[in-house]
């Protein structure tokens, strides 16, 4: 395995061990630097203010940044760490294939089980009757944060209970994917906190709790996401790091 990648590998493994249980450097701030060459070049970074980027360096393994521009309209890179994404890699078409979706998307909702950070966007801390609705029937909210108490009938087994993912959504941005909610299309894509054990998501972009908070206490609601390989994003960098 090329140096490089395999530093990469081991550094998002350890993360996984040192931040599922949160970090003693929560709400941190990061000394902001240069964006990368390929950044700025990104089709995205032409009318964006603000890019969080997740280049997929290996099967289930991403390197993430957050990137905005300075007074000058100089890209600036405030945030850059290792992070998860779907067990099955990248290409999401549907609910279940365990596929981190590829595009450019938008944050559209914070919310968490810890109280709010801090967070820019207007951030939602959910209780024991929230839901991630995945019930396709008609009316059932596919793919839309919903009140047990509004919708009795929803599937529960087809839905995710977002308090019982205790680590995993300490703290949240759901990603546009799917936002008409087609049904069977996917839903729950979310970026949230790394998890315990497991060096891959269901579909979703995991980073540590740290970086996720400060990620809250930056984004503005017209941060643009873009998601792919990096040897799609920048084939250059790719072939430099041995990719």
């Amino acid at each position: 395995m090329n140096r490089i990648r395999k530093t990469l590998w081991m550094a998002a493994v350890c993360l996984a061990v040192v931040f599922s249980v949160g970090s003693v450097f929560a709400g941190r701030l990061e000394a902001s630097s240069a964006s990368p060459e390929w950044v700025k070049n990104l089709p995205a970074a032409k009318q964006a203010s603000q890019l969080f980027v997740v280049a997929g360096v290996g099967k289930t393994t991403a390197w993430v940044s957050l990137h905005e521009k300075d007074a000058n309209g100089t890209w600036q890179q405030v945030m850059t760490t290792p992070g998860f994404i779907g067990k099955k890699g990248l290409g999401k078409t549907q609910e279940g294939d365990a596929k981190t979706p590829v595009g450019t998307f938008h944050f559209t909702k914070a919310f968490g089980i810890a109280p709010d950070p801090g967070s820019v966007m207007p951030y939602t801390q959910v209780d024991k009757n929230m839901y991630w609705s995945g019930d396709v029937r008609p009316g059932m909210k596919y793919n839309e944060m919903v009140d047990i108490r509004k919708y009795p009938r929803l599937d529960k087994a087809a839905s995710e209970h977002i308090i019982d993912y205790t680590v995993h959504y300490v703290y949240c941005l759901n990603i546009s994917y799917n936002e008409a909610g087609i049904a069977g299309k996917g839903s729950a894509i979310f970026l949230h906190c790394i998890g315990p054990n497991k060096p891959y998501t269901g579909g979703c972009v995991a980073i540590p709790q740290d970086k996720m908070r400060l990620v809250l206490q930056t984004v503005r609601p017209e941060c643009v996401v873009v998601i792919d390989s990096l040897q799609n994003l920048s084939p250059a960098t790719a072939a430099d790091w041995g990719i």
